[in-house]
Order: structure tokens, then sequence, then C-alpha cells
């Protein structure tokens, strides 16, 4: 009953162990993934500022009659990079439903303040709205931004609690196996006692002459 019982117990460790280490290859595999997502999240949060940092620089300089018709097509390929990803630009398009609206509304309000500089162009900053609408842009941006930033904290929320789990998983791994180890460490003492008092008469330490011709059977795990 006593051995049925070991052998039981035995067979649960073993379980759980496979169970576990199924286990960590997923959580390591997960890991890996939530890894990657972050490092596209922080381009995507990198060109979030640069969109608002090259329009600055695009206003400015289309108010002082200097046209820059290439800074305005990067920064059109910044947004629909942001909104949909891009190979080129090495852009994730972020699972954030607040950050597509918001950079949805980016991307229409661009096409607001493109009109604006044609209309700069035309008749001269002081003659438009071009600063007042640069500022609403600005402001988006800031929000746009802002969201990415949120939405890359929330990753590496959820990656530590993974990296958590993990170790927590790694730590049990480490005490079964440490288990099972010291089992077949006595497992292998005992076998070796019985063996010796089996084959070897105790008084004289010399081969026993009745020791029994059947096989000695594997000590029951």
């Amino acid at each position: 009953m006593k051995n049925k019982k070991k052998n039981h117990f035995s067979k649960i460790i073993r379980f759980l162990m496979t169970a576990l280490t199924s286990l960590l290859i997923v959580l390591i595999l997960i890991i890996i993934l939530m890894v990657s997502r972050i490092q596209g999240t922080a381009r995507v949060v990198n060109y979030a500022g640069l969109v608002r940092g090259k329009t600055q620089q695009i206003i400015k300089l289309e108010d002082a009659g200097m046209p820059q018709d290439e800074m305005i097509a990067d920064v059109e390929g910044y947004i629909k990079g942001l909104r949909f990803g891009s190979e080129e630009l090495d852009l994730v398009s972020l699972d954030d439903k607040a950050f597509q609206a918001k950079m949805e509304e980016l991307d229409a309000y661009f096409d607001t303040l493109k009109q604006e500089i044609d209309l700069v162009r035309q008749v001269g900053y002081e003659n438009t709205n071009i600063i007042q609408k640069s500022e609403t842009f600005f402001s988006l941006c800031d929000v746009a931004t802002g969201l990415a930033e949120t939405y890359a904290q929330r990753i590496a929320t959820r990656l530590g609690q993974f990296e958590a789990l993990t170790i927590i998983d790694i730590v049990i791994l480490i005490f079964m196996i440490l288990y099972e180890l010291i089992k077949a460490l006595r497992y292998a003492k005992v076998n070796r006692e019985l063996k010796t008092k089996v084959y070897l008469d105790e008084a004289t330490g010399l081969p026993n002459k009745n020791v029994s011709t059947h096989l000695l059977t594997p000590f029951n795990k």
C-alpha cells in the first residue's frame, strides 16, 4: 500500500513537471512576442513625437516664405505609417482603439493644415489662421503621443506579469527536479546496500553461499 502511494505520488510529480515545462515554453514565446511589440511601440512613440516636431518646423519655414513640400510628404508618410504600420519606417499598427481614433483625426486635420499652408503661400501667414490651426494640430499630436505611451506602459506591465509567472514556474520546476534527483540518489544508495547484504556475508565479508538465484527486482519507486 505504501509503495503504491509512493508510485502514485511520483506519477503526479512527473505529470506536473511535464505540464510546467510546457507552460514555461509557452510563457517564453509570449515574452518574446511582447518584447518585440514593446520595441515596435517605442518607435511609434518616437514617430508620433516626430510628426509634431517636423510640423512645427514646416510651419515656421512656410511662414518665412520657404515652401517645404518634401517635409510635408515626410509627415504624411509618418502619419500613414502610424495608422496602418510601415515596413519602410519599421512601424507597427498599434492595436489600440483610442490611439487609432486619434490618429484618424490627426490625419484628417493634417489635410486641413495643408490647405492652410497653401493659403499662406498665396496671401502670407498674417492673413490666415495657420497659427491657431497649427496649435490645434500640435495638441492632437500630444494626445496621440500620450496614448501611445499609455499603450506601451500597459504592454510593459503585462510583460512584467508574464516574467513573474515564468520565474515562479522555473523555481517550482527546480524544486521538483531537485526532489527527483535526491529521491534517485536515495534509491541508488538503498539498492547498493541491499546488494551488499544479499551477496556478502555480514560476519566474514565473503560471498554468501546461500545467495538467492533470483534477480534483485528494482526498488519500487
